[in-house]
């Protein structure tokens, strides 16, 4: 049974600054209802997303923050679900902060490490391979296009997955973790498999890459929707990073051309959308931040894993989207 959380954020969940050696609880959780304001409306609410979530095969894990109101609504918001490449937010972000203290910088050329460069080849979508490209082609790559090298580039320039957890501890987001680089995260989610090609003569045996589910019960790379929402609503309201680096970020994230069905799909035509997707065998992905009518952020992150097919899976992150839409420009 899947088990439903939604409560009110207050601004002091959301308010924790970043700084060395915070410590922070095992998961990020979310701050009970403050005032009964919304009670009622929240709760319709969380029935038609709970009957939507429900209806199709895949587990779905979802939540939503007005950062304007600190409304919360969230489904399975406290399961883990595997972050594909939507961990690319959390490495913009750090490296973004580098940037803004000085370590980094989007002018700088950047490339993977020697050892990394031969891993970086098996991704398939990356056009350096070695050569250099600067902080900001490397960012364009990562957040428009879902470039896998590009982020392990950045991953790499910001001293790697255990300088990201911390970053992302000392931000006060539990219940996030990065255990992996993409090149080391895809090839565990693949195995090799000798099949024969070709009639006759031309008959042989090739080798082929296939996909390979994750473990039951792995929290490797995964995040809680929840985690997820409070990670974004902290980089909207500018407690990680400047004004500069904040506008530079989310004017990126508007940019990305991967999964316009998903968040995008059913949202009226001109509806501002900053977003990253991500996509692996069997997850389906999309969190970002959506612009209201009436001027509001509304965070969002919606996870799917399990079977039902692609578009299946895309279609069900832009019904859920949708009643999340209309929910809160209605109530907002």
């Amino acid at each position: 049974m899947k088990r439903l959380l939604w409560a009110a954020v207050t601004v002091a969940m959301l308010g924790i600054p970043v700084t060395g050696g915070a410590e922070t609880p095992e998961e990020t959780r979310l701050a009970p209802p403050s005032t009964a304001r919304n009670l009622p409306t929240l709760a319709m609410l969380r029935t038609k997303l709970d009957a939507e979530a429900s209806s199709g095969k895949a587990r779905v894990g979802l939540a939503a923050i007005d950062i304007s109101t600190g409304d919360m609504v969230s489904v399975n918001g406290d399961q883990h679900f595997p972050m594909a490449s939507t961990v690319k937010v959390a490495i913009a972000a750090a490296f973004l902060h580098g940037v803004q203290q000085g370590r980094l910088s989007l002018d700088a050329m950047y490339r993977l490490p020697p050892a990394q460069r031969q891993a970086a080849r098996g991704l398939g979508d990356m056009r350096l391979h070695g050569r250099p490209l600067s902080g900001a082609e490397l960012m364009d790559l990562m957040l428009i296009r879902s470039d896998n090298a590009a982020a392990d580039t950045l991953l790499y320039a910001i001293g790697g997955t255990r300088a990201l957890g911390t970053w992302l501890d000392n931000a006060g987001i539990a219940g996030q973790r990065v255990d992996r680089s993409i090149a080391e995260l895809l090839r565990d989610h693949e195995t090799k498999k000798r099949i024969r090609v070709g009639k006759g003569k031309r008959r042989r045996w090739i080798t082929v890459s296939v996909p390979r589910a994750a473990p039951v019960g792995d929290k490797r790379d995964s995040s809680t929707p929840e985690a997820m929402v409070a990670l974004l609503a902290k980089l909207r309201n500018g407690e990680l990073l400047d004004a500069r680096r904040t506008t530079y970020l989310f004017d990126v994230m508007e940019r990305c051309r991967t999964g316009p069905g998903r968040i995008r799909g059913l949202l009226p035509a001109g509806t501002r959308v900053a977003h990253k997707t991500g996509t692996m065998n069997g997850i389906t992905d999309d969190v970002g931040i959506v612009t209201l009518p009436n001027g509001h952020d509304l965070a969002v992150a919606i996870f799917e894993t399990g079977s039902g097919g692609s578009r299946a899976h895309d279609r069900k992150i832009a019904q859920l989207s949708r009643i999340l839409y209309d929910h809160f420009s209605a109530t907002s």
